[in-house]
């Protein structure tokens, strides 16, 4: 009997970890849209349309990847701008806006507001999406 308690324990806790996994892993890259005011640092110069914000570390490998997505994604246009800062060297920053994993991206609007939020890997084309709707908006409440 102490094998068969012994064999459902086991088989529980790889069905819980399957489970948490499959839930992490649907949040990575996820886009949450919010709205919050936020005091930059003074190393954050912002774009005139559009700021893509991203935190990383010296370590991770993600970070370079998605760096390298959001520099050609504010290259393709004067408006959009990107600045990476090192939470390696800046843990304060990490406490202040809440990052719990790097790479995270923040979306800001021209007045530094956040729109969005990215953690884990940025896609392409989701963060293009949200900001031709953060372009997109800005023209309807302008008219």
């Amino acid at each position: 009997m102490p094998a068969l308690y012994a064999l459902i324990a086991v088989v529980s806790l790889v069905a819980i970890s399957t489970v948490i996994g499959l839930v992490i892993r649907s949040q990575n890259g996820r886009i949450r849209h919010t709205s919050r005011v936020v005091s930059l640092p003074p190393e954050v110069t912002l774009g005139s349309r559009a700021t893509l914000l991203q935190f990383s570390t010296e370590v991770c490998s993600p970070c370079r990847a998605v760096h390298t997505v959001l520099d050609r994604l504010a290259s393709e246009s004067d408006d959009i701008t990107h600045v990476d800062l090192d939470l390696t060297h800046r843990p304060d920053l990490a406490s202040q806006f809440g990052i719990l994993s790097t790479p995270t991206t923040f979306i800001l609007d021209e007045h530094g507001t956040i729109r969005a939020r990215i953690g884990g890997t940025a896609k392409r084309e989701e963060v293009r999406a949200e900001l031709d709707r953060l372009f997109n908006s800005e023209t309807v409440v302008a008219a």
